[in-house]
């Protein structure tokens, strides 16, 4: 392999181990309460998309149906989310609670703190290298997901 790559491999697995410890790590985002970085993208992602059901969520957030009925008991328990039948008895959608809305309307303080650096180096890069990472993180995620899929 060359060495260059394998260089940028290395890199990326310590991003990857260093945001691991961080998901670890709970944040108090104003309730009192403390929600790992899973739950906080599930209320940012519910936040957005109002009405999402359970498979809409597991696929926006990246992660299996599984883990995300995990987390979604844990909001349910915490009073972070309501669910609730839209169309039918089948189909069960989430909302956000007031406090769950309080908490999405802090996110965006948490996501600065998290990737706030990236905005500048963004505004730096050229549309090819946009563009590059873009694609580069694209096909990361598609062949992650595929092993996951495959266990």
């Amino acid at each position: 392999m060359d060495p260059q790559l394998r260089s940028m491999i290395d890199t990326f697995l310590k991003i990857l181990h260093t945001f691991s410890a961080i998901e670890k790590k709970p944040k108090d985002l104003g309730t009192g309460d403390l929600l790992y970085v899973s739950e906080i993208h599930a209320i940012s992602i519910i936040g957005k998309n109002p009405e999402i059901n359970l498979t809409q969520l597991a696929d926006l957030a990246g992660v299996t149906r599984g883990a995300t009925s995990q987390i979604v008991k844990r909001l349910i328990s915490k009073r972070y989310i309501a669910r609730y039948n839209m169309r039918n008895n089948k189909e069960i959608n989430l909302r956000l609670s007031d406090k769950g809305y309080h908490i999405f309307l802090g996110i965006t303080n948490y996501e600065k703190e998290l990737f706030g650096f990236a905005e500048q180096i963004y505004i730096d890069a050229t549309p090819a290298d946009r563009e590059l990472v873009a694609r580069l993180f694209h096909v990361i995620y598609e062949n992650t997901r595929k092993i996951l899929d495959s266990y």
